[in-house]
């Protein structure tokens, strides 16, 4: 990591995950191409559960360990200073490109191994977590849908290998 004075522990890592409403996960395909697909990702200790349809390059791809990075960013604004801090550093070229024409952010990187999940009751676990997530309003019948669902839905577990993560913050 070029800026080492950015860079976060891995519990601060692991939290940008889980704050991350999506994410890019990224690998290389059979033909050397690069393939990056949004993600909705859920988190459990070192496993990143994601899910998919049976079908394209997802469902191709996302097999046998297959080396996988996910790109996550948990806090994205560009600041807004005050007119009177924007006056008082106005002719400081310097103070100007760190602190008005930046990006506050926080994100992290993963690299994974990338496996299908083929046994049932892990695919409900991981269906659940998913819904505690994204939808935690409605959970009373998230066993029934994701049964119902297992015919039309891969789940695919990420482990994550290393993790690295940055910050920068006004």
């Amino acid at each position: 990591m070029r800026r080492r004075d950015r860079q976060l522990s891995e519990d601060e890592a692991l939290k940008i995950i889980d704050e991350s409403e999506y994410a890019t996960l990224s690998c290389i395909d059979e033909s050397g191409e690069i393939f990056s697909v949004p993600i909705s990702p859920v988190r459990d200790a070192d496993i990143i559960y994601i899910h998919g349809a049976p079908a394209g390059t997802k469902a191709k791809l996302f097999q046998n360990g297959r080396a996988v990075t996910a790109v996550f960013v948990s806090y994205n604004r560009v600041p807004t200073p005050s007119d009177e801090e924007y006056r008082s550093i106005a002719n400081d070229a310097a103070a100007l490109g760190s602190r008005v024409y930046t990006t506050e952010y926080r994100s992290a990187i993963a690299v994974c191994e990338a496996n299908e999940v083929l046994d049932d009751e892990r695919k409900i676990y991981a269906l659940r977590i998913l819904c505690e997530k994204y939808t935690p309003n409605y959970m009373s019948r998230v066993e029934f849908a994701s049964r119902a669902s297992l015919k039309r839905t891969k789940i695919y577990e990420l482990k994550i290998k290393s993790i690295t993560a940055k910050a920068k913050i006004l």
